[in-house]
């Protein structure tokens, strides 16, 4: 299995997050998020499959943006995201759905695949687990690892929940997708026993850390604050010197990509954007 965890100076980037909107990109976008993300001076991205799909969709092959991202000294580290696999109705089934992305992580060389649950609730954890163990042996293939990013208002909601779920795997190549906003705002909170599950987990599978912040008052749509109205590292009220501590205390050493939706801080364009998610970041970062 390829190990492609960095240091924590090797910042990397989620441009999805500069974009007006993260849903939409066409050529002059890609371009443009690019550069942005070159000047601001990390070491590559995290890559959405969507943008891929919308890319081809405009005349773009896959080698033309690969070789792009090459050119421009860009590494991805991370493809984002496999969400049909949880409730699949059987592992086949979960693997078709997962099929595309692994292709995708893998042509572009990406050691981690990240994998989220859209959806309310599981269908059985004995169901998940089964499907999950099976996208991870078709991601093994092709030395890809999936990381299971828990998300608050979902099946998986907190990291308890998602622990259990890689331990019942049993598979090498499956971890977590740790992000700043939704250890906040996981149901239960960041502390008690979220963090003594963190602390009792080995460090090696905390494989990305998507550094963020949250404002003090959660919204009513969780998901909706979490696409428009996360803070700058730093400016939130993520407790990150004791997430740091916990993190510190298994010797985690993950993929770090700041993941800063702001719908805001996106009205200053792309590239100053970025200029401002990186240096927060590296400020933050400095205290773990």
């Amino acid at each position: 299995m390829i190990d492609e965890r960095r240091r924590r100076d090797d910042l990397y980037l989620c441009p999805s997050t500069l974009l007006p909107d993260t849903f939409s990109l066409d050529g002059a976008g890609f371009e443009e998020y690019v550069e942005a993300s070159v000047d601001a001076g990390v070491a590559g991205i995290s890559y959405w499959t969507l943008h891929e799909v919308l890319l081809k969709a405009q005349g773009w092959s896959s080698a033309r943006i690969r070789s792009r991202l090459r050119t421009a000294g860009l590494r991805v580290v991370c493809v984002e995201a496999i969400y049909g696999w949880a409730n699949a109705t059987s592992p086949a089934a979960a693997v078709e759905a997962s099929r595309e992305s692994i292709d995708i992580a893998s042509a572009h060389g990406s050691p981690n695949l990240a994998a989220v649950v859209l959806e309310p609730d599981l269908r059985s954890m004995e169901a998940t687990v089964a499907n999950l163990a099976a996208v991870a042996d078709r991601a093994a293939e092709v030395d890809v690892s999936i990381c299971v990013e828990f998300l608050p208002w979902s099946g998986i909601p907190d990291i308890t929940t998602c622990w259990d779920l890689l331990r019942r795997t049993g598979r090498p190549n499956v971890g977590v997708l740790l992000d700043s906003w939704h250890w906040l705002r996981q149901p239960g909170g960041p502390y008690g026993r979220h963090a003594d599950t963190l602390a009792s987990m080995p460090g090696d599978a905390i494989r990305v850390f998507q550094l963020c912040d949250a404002g003090p008052e959660p919204w009513d749509d969780p998901m909706a604050e979490c696409l428009a109205a996360r803070p700058l590292p730093g400016d939130g009220v993520v407790d990150h010197e004791h997430l740091f501590g916990l993190l510190r205390g298994i010797s985690a050493d993950p993929v770090v990509m700041p993941e800063v939706f702001n719908t805001g801080l996106a009205k200053l364009g792309m590239g100053p954007m970025a200029h401002r998610i990186v240096e927060a970041s590296r400020s933050v970062l400095s205290g773990w």
